[in-house]
């Protein structure tokens, strides 16, 4: 029952999200779209950017799950990127938020889980130490959430293209063979 309050509270914070910006989203505001008390809401979240945190994750997991039913690891890629362009403007409204800090390290963190979750099982046979492991997530992370926002600001974003890049990236066939 715990979970289906906090999915509440998240599916109509990602409702008033499409709305407006983030910034003028109150807590006020939520609990009258959810129909809730003030005590319930403060009982599953500490605040706004909370309720936001949980949303992302909890995305970020259902992504990494839908992904790793993906056949190849293109239409894993694609997941995650539908899903950025699926919430284009909701993220347009983070992006010109004060918070912009605290939401774009949510973002890298909640990449950087689905990343994991995807390398944790596809590639676990991979030897890497815990430190290396982490340091290639964060900046496997950080550099597909820039990329992603760089892209999904442009009016028309070539989904397959970028995807195509962001594999080769990935994978280190970016490079010309001589570098190889």
């Amino acid at each position: 029952m715990r979970e289906d309050m906090k999915i509440l509270i998240a599916e109509n914070f990602t409702a008033l999200l499409e709305k407006e910006d983030i910034d003028k989203i109150t807590v006020k505001q939520l609990i009258e779209e959810c129909h809730i008390s003030r005590q319930t809401f403060y009982y599953h979240f500490r605040d706004i950017m909370d309720v936001l945190e949980w949303t992302f994750r909890r995305a970020a997991t259902e992504a990494a799950e839908q992904s790793l039913k993906s056949e190849n690891h293109l239409d894993a890629l694609r997941v995650f990127t539908s899903f950025v362009t699926e919430h284009k403007n909701k993220l347009d409204r983070l992006v010109n938020s004060k918070n912009w800090i605290q939401i774009e390290g949510i973002l890298v963190e909640s990449a950087a889980m689905y990343l994991d979750k995807i390398a944790r099982s596809k590639f676990s046979d991979i030897e890497i130490s815990y430190d290396d492991m982490e340091m290639m997530l964060q900046f496997y992370a950080s550099g597909m959430v820039g990329v992603i926002l760089h892209y999904s600001r442009k009016n028309q974003l070539d989904e397959e293209k970028l995807i195509r890049q962001i594999e080769k990236i990935i994978t280190g066939k970016i490079y010309p063979a001589q570098y190889n």
